[in-house]
């Protein structure tokens, strides 16, 4: 039986929105990186530090820069991609690490979209072979304009599925593939969603345990295929019971063209998760929310073509535990930060923004955002792509190091809190009034459960978590916990 170990770890108990920040800028690696695309972040390696693989689009390769404990220094090693099918270049878009035959190494999984009726498209893997080495390219499921791509568990076993999503104009189309430690793939669901899926993601809508599906709708067209699903935006695909073939579409956020990407979190903390996507539809470029309680609300709007939104990535970025918006724009090459209105454990019917702040104008060309500590001290730092452009063409990593430093951190009483874990679950017990909700975290950052905390209901189910390192978060105490399941 696999045993739980926990540890505490002491990021300190803060509850003020009284701060100083700053972000360091860097741009990694000193080579240039060809057109890099969605990247992923994890410890691929296994040595303790945050590594940022990276997809080359135009370049038939991913490169990975294996973090060293420096932001700005990594060693920067790039993978050929060898087709196994034809002999085409492929353009990798989006990656995701995943354990797919179970060695306890994170392998790499990455969409190919060739933008051709070409037989290249689809969702490939190259197996970790250790000491930053990986297997040949091998093919797991051929999917026309391949471009979106998750892990999540939408089944009762322990193992993650996949999803990809395909975004051609007339039949885009949504899978989830059951993977098998060879790499060969059984698909559970496959949903026609035609007006070309693009991003990915998921949480249990219906709070009954089981994730559902949030995508991104990219295009315009008809829906011959599916006449229930006739806007454009972010739509939610429910699986009640497991059974993938009982759907229900709801038209959520973002109801117009050129939705590039959906964040899912609890905004105006009521302890439900709101939906925030953003657009890059050239003169309607926004960034919308969604909450059942307000509906859809547009937080920035430009008529004027002056911004082009196209990534946004959500996290806690000025430690006063709520979570904002950072947004990219390829225009005026600037990273964007909205700070949320709300205040921590104070539920609020509306979402709002205050002041848009920019964090920084030195890039060129971004193309993607994403959110992880990346040097482990408790703060998240920003990454985003670059493709490059005009005189600096050459593509690059840029990392905004988060530097918020807490000038007034009010104690909350934590230290009779007990967790006990198991196989199946973590216990807390003795939480606090003040305690309202937990937070579940793998060690790059991405929140994989939200769970409401009282005396009554203190249980954190982990039967489905793979062997790895998470943190259990304490809201609105700040109080977290190093759960590493083995």
């Amino acid at each position: 039986m696999k045993k739980t170990v926990l540890s505490l770890l002491l990021f300190g108990c803060i509850a003020s929105s009284l701060y100083a920040q700053q972000f360091t800028e860097y741009s990694v690696p000193s080579q240039n990186i060809f057109n890099p695309r969605e990247f992923a972040t994890g410890d691929i390696d296994g040595d303790g530090h945050i590594d940022i693989i990276v997809p080359e689009n135009t370049n038939s390769s991913i490169s990975v820069l294996y973090g060293t404990g420096d932001l700005s220094s990594y060693t920067m090693v790039r993978y050929t991609l060898v087709d196994p099918t034809v002999s085409g270049n492929m353009k990798p878009w989006a990656i995701v690490i995943m354990d797919i035959d179970d060695d306890n190494s994170d392998d790499i999984v990455f969409s190919n979209y060739a933008n051709t009726a070409n037989a290249t498209d689809g969702v490939y893997w190259m197996q970790n072979t250790g000491s930053r080495t990986f297997g040949s390219v091998q093919l797991i499921r051929f999917h026309d304009r391949c471009r979106g791509i998750y892990k999540g568990n939408f089944d009762t076993d322990a193992r993650d599925e996949l999803v990809v999503a395909g975004d051609n104009n007339s039949i885009g189309n949504l899978k989830i593939l059951n993977i098998t430690t060879s790499g060969g793939s059984i698909v559970l669901l496959n949903y026609y969603a035609n007006r070309r899926p693009l991003h990915v993601t998921s949480t249990d809508i219906t709070n009954d345990g089981i994730q559902d599906l949030i995508y991104s709708s990219f295009g315009t067209g008809s829906e011959a295929n599916n006449s229930t699903s006739s806007t454009n935006g972010v739509k939610t695909l429910q699986s009640p019971s497991y059974n993938f073939g009982i759907s229900l579409i709801t038209n959520a956020t973002h109801t117009v063209a050129g939705t590039r990407k959906t964040v899912i979190d609890d905004f105006n903390e009521n302890g439900v998760n709101d939906y925030i996507a953003v657009s890059a539809a050239g003169t309607t470029t926004s960034i919308k929310s969604y909450n059942p309680s307000q509906g859809e609300t547009s937080h920035f709007f430009s008529t004027d073509g002056s911004r082009n939104l196209i990534s946004i990535a959500a996290g806690d970025f000025n430690d006063d535990n709520v979570p904002d918006i950072a947004a990219i724009d390829n225009v005026t090459n600037e990273v964007l930060l909205f700070p949320n209105n709300a205040s921590s454990g104070m539920a609020t019917t509306n979402i709002s923004f205050g002041t848009t702040s920019v964090l920084s104008s030195t890039t060129n060309a971004p193309t993607w955002i994403d959110a992880v500590d990346l040097d482990n001290d408790g703060d998240l730092d920003i990454l985003t792509s670059n493709n490059g452009s005009g005189a600096n063409s050459g593509g690059f990593i840029q990392i905004l190091r988060n530097d918020a430093i807490v000038l007034s951190t009010p104690e909350v009483s934590t230290k009779n809190i007990k967790v006990i874990t198991s196989d199946s679950e973590i216990i807390i017990s003795n939480v606090p009034s003040s305690v309202k909700s937990g937070d579940l975290y793998d060690i790059s950052g991405r929140l994989i459960r939200t769970q409401e905390l009282s005396s009554q209901n203190n249980r954190f189910p982990i039967n489905t978590l793979q062997s790895g390192v998470y943190i259990l978060k304490l809201s609105p105490s700040n109080t977290s916990f190093k759960i590493v399941k083995q």
